[in-house]
């Protein structure tokens, strides 16, 4: 990424970023990319800038989170206001100038109208919620407060060694004094010497239960095994996935948050350097809206985040008095969360990249994983009776917790969107008496409004493209949801499968969508061929693209969701190590060269032709750290008088691994001299 395609605003913004947190006590390799604490001005804006000069979009909240800038805010609120106005004013429209006469076509119309006004409740309750999204956080600190004992957690199962690797390095790395611990349900002999050599605490169970939830506390009960014989015991425990690599911000930018004796948890962004994975939309993926503006804005009285399952901090008192991590339902960390909430506790939402991880690269795995998550929302729905949970909540928690386990049924309610407009249009009842002009006319610019004032007011994170195309997930999803309400059957955890795979295989159409596409279709079709006299059809034009517009809408958001999933750029891979493309110099057998791309595993170099041998180790230099033996796996000689190799780390070579994962996840100040200061080699987008 050449220096010059950063713009002189960016690079400006990313100079007031590092003295801003040089002010806060953080060190310029740590924070001078980082977002000025007040404001972190137009952050999507940022992440933008960013991303178009071949940096990830998580690179833009490096650094302290503070204040939303009054720009953004005032975005926000104009945009979600002019959504909201959008809707009203339509649906005034429709009931005022566009109702027919007759009862029958009457009660239709009255029928279409309802559905089209039930965003409206919706669209009002996100706009109240995300109203302010600013952040107040204690100054990093350099010690564990009030003499506090921390130890960072990794649960692993099946993963290759080139997913847990850098986590385990990095988490092993991180200040202040604390302790790693590994927790390998796998019982992997090669995971014990990997923590061996890099000074982490190996940990296995003799039983298995309970996936995630039964291996921490299978931890937790240890460290209460070891308090009771003497032992200092462990206050603060950190949680990590197992391919979520922590940045060396990670403990010491949330520990201040322990100060006050009634906070039990504090969670923090979910950010991805697997750019061009499932749901990526080019700047901050999908979730970003979900951790950027929706989790953002419930640092407020009487609200808080939930435990996301990783990049997170909880006090070990708070889990001990709730009886640890919750096992009742396969989505333990919101479950833990409420009761949590239930026994007096508060929880907090650190804005802030903390640590960075692989999100489901194909269509197979995103849907895996939603569909966990949303058939264990269901579990908690009906273990908590939620929908009676008012008297140990808060309004505003009551209506995250209700709303958001309620939300992944929002699949049934897609489906009978769908079916709502062919009814309509195939009842022949006339529901529009506007012409099809200025229907189409109308509802365009109603659709078009609504669908800028939501980005406004969800800060940019929103990408129309991406999100709608995913947005087709929630069908099969809410059927698996509805299925287990009605059927109560045991759910067991599944794993989002990490690595490589043994094929590379597109990824598969759920039966539903297809069934779907061939209804609105032939529906459409139809509709078409009866306006034009070929078919009978009683319906009139103006009622046929009342119905027929949303019909319209939905066909493309099932076409562009199918195209996504049989998409070749996220069919499953053979390589375990996600490469990362990007230009620093590098040096071997006292010639310098040029580094192509790099891995956990290993590197892609460019030479002087002749500089490296055919096989054999090599001892690679990469900029400010030190060498590094790996194996020469090919060599290609150039026309241009170069040739390129292919390295690659030894399997057991723990020392040549360390080196690579912290050079990328923790790059040494001044070694890719195209980047900005503070941000590390993993956000680089090069080649995306």
């Amino acid at each position: 990424m050449p220096s010059e395609d950063l713009s002189e605003d960016l690079r400006e913004d990313l100079q007031l970023r590092a003295q801003s947190a040089s002010d806060h006590g953080v060190s310029t390799r740590q924070a001078s990319a980082a977002p000025r604490p007040a404001p972190h001005d137009a952050t999507a804006l940022n992440a933008t800038a960013l991303t178009r000069a071949g940096i990830a979009g998580w690179a833009a909240r490096l650094g302290p989170p503070g204040p939303e800038a009054p720009r953004s805010r005032r975005l926000a609120h104009v945009g979600g206001v002019a959504a909201i106005a959008a809707l009203v004013l339509y649906l005034t429209w429709r009931v005022l100038f566009t109702m027919p006469s007759g009862e029958w076509n009457l009660t239709i119309a009255w029928i279409l109208v309802t559905f089209e006004a039930l965003p409206l409740a919706g669209l009002i309750l996100k706009a109240w919620s995300v109203w302010n999204i600013d952040s107040h956080p204690p100054a990093p600190v350099t010690e564990a407060p009030n003499g506090m004992r921390v130890a960072v957690l990794i649960p692993t199962y099946n993963e290759p060694l080139e997913v847990l690797t850098p986590t385990v390095a990095a988490a092993c790395e991180l200040a202040p004094a604390h302790e790693t611990w590994v927790l390998d349900d796998g019982d992997r002999t090669w995971v014990e010497e990997m923590c061996a050599a890099y000074g982490a605490r190996y940990v296995r169970r003799d039983v298995h239960d309970h996936a995630k939830a039964g291996n921490m506390n299978h931890a937790l009960g240890l460290m209460a095994e070891e308090k009771a014989a003497g032992g200092p015991g462990i206050d603060i425990i950190a949680v990590l996935d197992c391919d979520h690599v922590p940045l060396s911000t990670f403990l010491t930018a949330t520990l201040g948050w322990f100060d006050d004796p009634e906070i039990a948890l504090i969670q923090g962004p979910q950010s991805f350097y697997n750019g061009g994975a499932f749901d990526d939309d080019g700047i901050t993926g999908e979730q970003g809206t979900f951790f950027n503006v929706l989790m953002a804005s419930r640092n407020v009285p009487g609200a808080g985040p939930f435990w996301c399952g990783s990049t997170s901090l909880l006090r070990l008192s708070a889990l001990e008095e709730v009886g640890g991590v919750a096992t009742e339902t396969i989505t333990e960390d919101m479950h833990t969360t409420l009761k949590l909430i239930r026994r007096g506790w508060r929880t907090v939402y650190h804005h802030q990249t903390l640590a960075v991880g692989l999100a489901p690269a194909t269509p197979d795995q995103y849907l895996l994983q939603r569909r966990r998550w949303g058939m264990g929302a269901m579990q908690i729905l009906v273990h908590e009776k939620l929908w009676a949970a008012k008297g140990w909540m808060s309004w505003r928690n009551y209506h995250e917790y209700l709303n958001g386990t309620l939300w992944w049924l929002e699949g049934i309610a897609t489906l009978v969107a769908v079916l709502i407009p062919v009814v309509i249009m195939l009842s022949g009842a006339q529901t529009s008496t506007a012409g099809p002009l200025l229907f189409t006319g109308v509802f365009l610019v109603m659709f078009t409004v609504r669908l800028w004032g939501s980005k406004q007011l969800m800060r940019n994170e929103i990408h129309w493209p991406t999100a709608f195309a995913l947005r087709i997930f929630r069908v099969p999803v809410g059927l698996a949801c509805l299925w287990w309400l009605m059927s109560r059957n045991v759910l067991e955890f599944q794993v989002t499968p990490k690595g490589a795979a043994d094929l590379r295989l597109r990824g598969r159409t759920p039966r539903i969508l297809i069934v779907m596409i061939v209804l609105i279709t032939a529906v459409i079709l139809y509709a078409a061929a009866g306006l034009a006299g070929l078919v009978p059809w009683r319906t009139t034009a103006g009622s046929t693209v009342a119905s027929g517009a949303w019909l319209v809408l939905a066909g493309a958001v099932l076409v562009l969701g199918t195209r996504r999933i049989r998409a070749a750029e996220f069919a499953t891979s053979r390589r375990n190590a996600y490469r990362i493309e990007v230009a620093a110099p590098v040096e071997a057998e006292g010639v310098r060269g040029e580094l192509l791309d790099i891995s956990v595993g290993g590197a892609a170099v460019r030479f002087p032709r002749g500089t490296l041998p055919g096989s054999g180790v090599v001892t690679l230099r990469l900029p400010e750290a030190a060498p590094v033996r790996l194996q020469v796996i090919r060599t290609t000689e150039q026309p241009n008088g170069t040739q390129t190799a292919s390295l690659r780390a030894s399997d057991d070579d723990w020392a040549a691994h360390r080196a690579l994962s912290l050079w990328i996840f923790h790059t040494p100040a001044g070694a890719l001299p195209d980047f900005p200061p503070g941000i590390p080699a993993a956000a680089s987008l090069r080649g995306r």
